[in-house]
């Protein structure tokens, strides 16, 4: 018999698969996201599940300690069911929970409303929603003006809507219009929804265009909501706004259940050529966002049908992967997206759990490697208003750099891979209760801070970059982030693991919520430190490529997850940050979120974004001979070149 059955616990669910079918797979398929950075490689080791009975093959793996091979723990990817099954999943390892983002954490020190109003105002932006609903009152046709329903419908909303031109795509709205105009007594609402398509030709010079979306009953005050979203390769966010009177309710967060098949952008585009495995990666991303969407509803009260619009903002690969456009040749020379400018869709058809007839906007693209999230982050930050120059880091999954002002904008993209967001790091967690966030070495004792003052269970991105610098600062480790372990103080907490490599332990397992031992590895070092150089050298190759110093800049905006638990000063001494005026940095929270709220609410906004990607011209590093010349001095702490640091190098 082919086929066998596996149940899973703790979640007393059974599916089937097939013989071949390795774990990873079938849990998968079936719905169940465990961690798989590598893409189901076997390199990762974070596919983790305990065989509780049953007969299996798998693959010997260094990955897996003598202690869980003797409590049949085995990596999913390189486990092959040969009977019936009964799995244990590892609770830590199972990625999709939502959380809820506190105003604080979310946008550093304000809330978002302030936020949102703050932008608005600072940046001289209009309150224009890209999705308008419209009460009209008709007057009757008589006999001596018999005006059709439709012209009637017309006539009345180009009254409300001056000097813009009103279409009908959905030709389902004529099948039931006179009965529902009469229904309504001539009075009734129309959602209309700005045709963006108009930005897409610098030549154009059409009128505002507006698309009849739905009829619907008259009403004063009525409910009608609008969701932005930063779609990451690790995290997505979505903020809730009330689009009568432009409030943030709610914002939310979970990881994208993408993960499953690889950690980084490349690893995907590779798996999208694979049989099925655009749709895979396609009904991932759905799938998370509706998750997302259901919790928002769930907790606030609200109708799926009351959300009348989405905008999205992601990197490249993220949005064609959103709307199942292959994205196979993003990583292959020239490295040419399908499309860059994308116009609105239906959300029946993209699969969001919100009003079928509301639409679905992207913020536009700029490149391969420089999506929708760099160009919401610009305009969030305002570099594109300003004469000074300024520089946006976005320190996500994929390193993105823009440098410029108003006369120009410079971007480069460098693969930092997910490790400032915990992925593929030995206690690597996100930003999240249980985290610590921020760490210091003092008098041979280890101070820390948790996110939610709780026992800790790991180590958030913040936290990733404090221990490096604290090691280093108290000659724990070398330069090369190697461990020097006569250190007289803090020799103790140095050890072999398993795997023969050296750790140094942050929390013993007793003091820890999940009883396990908080470590940080020299491979976790290696990882951190290839990071940071990536982002480093990326900004150093940029600065000189336009014959400017880091002394010319004047704002550095630090954007990402992490970036608002983020110590300035140790990110100069592991080498992350320039070496220049700590007041020049200004910790500016989730950007890409940011933009696509602007978007949402503001015409000039979006106006702003499409002359922002038109503007951006992108530089690809890897073809600059400097960049590969000098790459290997940035994997030191803080670098080779002590002249780069001059301020850090008298700190120490």
């Amino acid at each position: 018999m082919d086929e066998i059955k596996i149940k899973i616990l703790p979640e007393d669910k059974e599916i089937s698969s097939k013989k071949n079918k390795n774990l990873l797979e079938a849990l998968i398929e079936n719905g169940i996201n465990i961690y798989a950075d590598c893409g189901g490689q076997g390199v990762c080791g974070k596919c983790k599940v305990k065989v509780i009975s049953g007969e299996f093959n798998t693959e010997e793996s260094y990955l897996i300690s003598s202690e869980e091979k003797k409590n049949n723990i085995v990596l999913a990817c390189k486990t092959f069911p040969k009977t019936d099954i009964i799995i244990e999943l590892i609770k830590e390892l199972q990625v999709g929970y939502i959380q809820t983002i506190k105003e604080n954490v979310s946008l550093c020190l304000q809330s978002e409303q302030e936020n949102l109003e703050f932008l608005l105002k600072k940046q001289n932006l209009d309150l224009n929603p890209i999705i308008k609903f419209i009460n009209l009152k008709l007057q009757k046709p008589t006999l001596e003006k018999p005006i059709s329903d439709f012209e009637n419908l017309l006539s009345c909303l180009s009254d409300k809507l001056k000097e813009s031109r009103i279409f009908l795509n959905n030709f389902e709205i004529l099948q039931n219009l006179s009965i529902q105009i009469r229904d309504y007594n001539w009075e009734y609402g129309v959602l209309v929804g700005e045709d963006i398509t108009e930005n897409f030709d610098t030549k154009s010079t059409r009128q505002n265009n507006y698309e009849i979306l739905q009829v619907l009953p008259y009403k004063e005050n009525k409910e009608f909501y609008g969701i932005a979203l930063d779609i990451g390769t690790t995290t997505v966010s979505a903020s809730l706004i009330n689009l009568n009177d432009f409030v943030t309710i709610i914002t939310k967060s979970a990881f994208n259940q993408q993960i499953v098949y690889g950690e980084d952008v490349i690893t995907r585009i590779i798996y999208s050529d694979k049989e099925d495995g655009l749709r895979n990666l396609n009904q991932k991303i759905i799938n998370t966002i509706n998750q997302i969407i259901d919790s928002i509803c769930f907790e606030k009260g609200i109708l799926f049908k009351d959300i009348h619009t989405a905008v999205v903002a992601g990197n490249t690969t993220m949005i064609h992967i959103l709307f199942n456009i292959a994205p196979k040749y993003i990583r292959i020379e020239p490295y040419i997206p399908t499309i860059t400018f994308l116009p609105s869709l239906n959300a029946k058809q993209v699969g969001f759990n919100i009003n079928p007839y509301g639409k679905i906007y992207s913020l536009p693209l700029v490149s391969s490697y420089i999506g929708g999230d760099i160009v919401s982050g610009v305009i969030a930050t305002g570099i594109d208003l300003t004469s000074d120059i300024s520089v946006l880091l976005d320190l996500g999954t994929n390193g993105e750099i823009v440098l410029g002002n108003s006369d120009f904008l410079v971007s480069a993209a460098c693969s930092c891979g997910p490790a400032f967001e915990g992925v593929g790091i030995t206690s690597g967690m996100r930003a999240t209760v249980g985290a610590i966030e921020d760490i210091e070495f003092k008098d041979g004792g280890i101070n820390y801070k948790v996110i939610g003052n709780t026992k800790p269970v790991g180590i958030c991105g913040s936290g990733l970059i404090d221990i490096p610098a604290e090691l280093f600062k108290t000659r724990i480790i070398d330069r090369s982030g190697k461990f020097i372990r006569d250190n007289k103080l803090y020799s103790k907490y140095i050890r072999e693991n398993e795997n023969g490599e050296f750790e140094f332990v942050i929390v013993k397992k007793e003091f820890t919520a999940n009883n396990k031992d908080i470590v940080i590895t020299e491979s976790d070092i290696q990882n951190i430190l290839r990071s940071k150089g990536a982002i480093f050298h990326g900004l150093h190759t940029l600065v000189k490529y336009l014959n400017l110093n880091f002394e010319d800049i004047k704002k550095v905006y630090i954007a990402g997850g992490f970036g608002c638990f983020l110590d300035i000063n140790k990110a100069k001494i592991l080498g992350l940050l320039p070496d220049i005026d700590e007041k020049k940095f200004v910790i500016a929270g989730n950007t890409s979120l940011t933009g696509a709220k602007m978007f949402l609410v503001s015409k000039k906004a979006r106006k702003r974004a499409y002359e922002v990607a038109r503007k951006m011209t992108y530089v690809d590093l890897s073809s600059l001979p400097m960049y590969m010349n000098e790459y290997t001095s940035s994997l030191f702490i803080p670098h080779t070149d002590f002249s780069l640091f001059p301020n850090v190098s008298k700190m120490l």
